[in-house]
């Protein structure tokens, strides 16, 4: 009898395959996502320059419409990682870099913020101390039909 069930368990489950483009597709949107690993004692500090940095240049590319989104994430309960990072573009072509897009955020963020690229580059450095990146991969969604 048990044989009889795993059979038919088994045989059914041929049948419940999923085929792209017909039951699900990815989304066009993608997303870069940067998985960090802080050291627990410093999480503060590094959220806190953070978005003294990266995250005012996500809000000055998210107004020049160069990304969809970002979006900063911990974990109260991961000791490692615990910080992970997210930049939404629209498609694939959104991703490929410029001059053209590099020199609009830089002017922007000067306009912004003025001329602290000392004080940027020296956050910047000390983040090295305090943090590991571990992963770096490029993801999107699934959208089910």
């Amino acid at each position: 009898m048990k044989k009889l069930f795993l059979l038919t368990l088994m045989s059914s489950s041929l049948f419940l395959s999923a085929e792209l483009w017909k039951d699900y597709e990815p989304s066009e949107q993608q997303i870069q996502l940067t998985v960090v690993d802080v050291q627990s004692n410093y999480l503060d500090y590094y959220l806190v320059n953070l978005n003294k940095t990266w995250v005012r240049a996500m809000e000055v590319q998210k107004d020049l419409g160069q990304i969809v989104d970002y979006g900063v994430y911990t974990s109260d309960g991961a000791s490692s990682p615990n910080v992970w990072l997210t930049i939404t573009y629209a498609d694939m072509a959104s991703m490929t870099p410029s001059k053209e897009k590099e020199d609009a955020v830089n002017a922007e963020m000067k306009k912004r913020y003025g001329d602290n690229d000392e004080e940027m580059e020296k956050i910047s450095r000390g983040y090295e101390e305090i943090r590991k990146m571990v992963d770096n991969q490029r993801i999107n969604q699934v959208i089910f039909k």
